[in-house]
């Protein structure tokens, strides 16, 4: 990635359009790489978000497995086809050596 480094006179810039054009593209690659990596971490969360909201719908029906089937998904005029998820509870793990028979 571009190395930003300004000058006194252009930290002081009010607006980029003060910059010149070699230091704007530096700051909008920055800028543009900083943008990347916030919408890739904000992707991660909505996924996990939406396996929790899962988890938790199948808990307070006390099921131990939740399936959704969707037929012919669509978002934003694409399509994504026929999908089914499934979230299953996972049996609490088993100590080696319990004093339970």
């Amino acid at each position: 990635m571009a190395e930003l480094i300004l000058t006194e006179e252009e930290k002081a810039a009010a607006l980029w359009s003060d910059l010149d054009d070699a230091a704007l593209g530096k700051l909008v690659k920055k800028k543009i790489a900083l943008l990347t990596s916030a919408a890739e971490q904000l992707d991660r969360v909505t996924t996990f978000a939406a396996a929790m909201l899962l988890c938790c719908a199948a808990s307070e029906q006390n099921a131990s497995e939740i399936a959704l089937e969707i037929d012919g998904l669509k978002q934003a005029g694409r399509e994504f086809g026929d999908w089914k998820v499934v979230a299953v509870k996972m049996a609490p793990p088993t100590t080696e050596g319990s004093a339970h028979g």
